[in-house]
């Protein structure tokens, strides 16, 4: 995926888990319910790969 298009994907993440978030009481009490987990999911996972290709351009000389 081109830089540009990862980092819209992991914003788009955050913007989906941040607002189910606001809308469920189970999710901001730390208990992930059934329709946020794989939101939340997807979140952890488009951060994760944007902090690796992150890392991955500093380690370039």
């Amino acid at each position: 995926m081109a830089r540009e298009s990862e980092f819209i994907a992991y914003m788009e993440a955050f913007e989906a888990s941040t607002t189910h978030v606001g809308a469920c009481t189970a999710c901001q009490n730390d208990q992930p319910c059934t329709a946020g987990q794989p939101i939340h999911a997807e979140f952890i996972a488009r951060q994760n790969t944007w902090t690796k290709r992150l890392r991955d351009e500093r380690k370039q000389p």
